[in-house]
């Protein structure tokens, strides 16, 4: 009997020093994983409203693209329907009225193509002036300046937003890391609790990884 009463005391020592490593990898845990999902639901956040800017700027070059290139259309299709009027009349005979028509109708762009138009006698690939490299309006290149700087703008937009879908992932993962080492201790099974830490911390890696890729760390 003497020598039970002396083991049994050892024994609860055994029991609680291996509950109390339990609770401490638990509660380090619980910070870790906290202080983490935090740091992914900051950043999550602000990857989404710059993805937002980002989308709506791309959006409002993209506008001034179109604005630009509506534009060309319009002076393309003006400057056809003089050549038009100016070849009918030249093809009736009326040089007098087809020279009224070049003198004020013609845009310095229509003009220019015309000159370098006219000496291509023959040729039947170029049917009006607007289808030579000579006729050059100041609209085309604006629409094409914006129309490239809306298409980055959207790409970087669209990197920004990535890296904040990597960030909601990372919170995903640390919050499941967070849930099982908050419900390890409450275990009185050390294999149970201790099954649930191993778990909490394999779900920390996956969680940095998203972390690390939505900062652009690693690729």
């Amino acid at each position: 009997m003497s020598d039970a009463n002396v083991d049994e005391p050892s024994e609860v020592a055994e029991v609680d020093d291996g509950r109390g490593k339990i609770e401490l990898v638990a509660a380090i845990m619980l910070g870790l994983a906290g202080l983490l999902t935090a740091y992914a639901a900051y950043y999550g956040g602000l990857a989404g409203g710059d993805a937002i800017k980002g989308y709506s700027q791309a959006t409002i070059s993209r506008n001034e693209a179109n604005g630009y290139y509506a534009d060309y259309g319009q002076k393309v299709a003006q400057d056809t329907n003089v050549f038009l009027q100016y070849q009918i009349q030249v093809e009736s005979g009326n040089d007098a009225v087809a020279q009224v028509v070049r003198e004020r109708l013609f845009s310095p762009e229509l003009e220019v193509a015309y000159v370098a138009w006219n000496e291509l006698t023959g040729d039947k690939d170029v049917p009006t002036p607007m289808d030579t490299p000579q006729y050059v309006t100041e609209e085309l290149p604006q629409y094409q300046t914006f129309f490239d700087q809306s298409t980055k703008e959207f790409d970087e937009a669209a990197k920004v937003d990535d890296q904040g879908d990597n960030m909601d992932l990372a919170a995903v993962f640390l919050a499941v890391s967070l849930f099982m080492a908050g419900i390890a201790a409450l275990f009185k099974v050390n294999k149970i609790s201790m099954a649930l830490l191993a778990g909490s911390v394999v779900f920390i890696f996956p969680g940095c990884w998203a972390i690390a890729k939505g900062k652009g760390w690693i690729s």
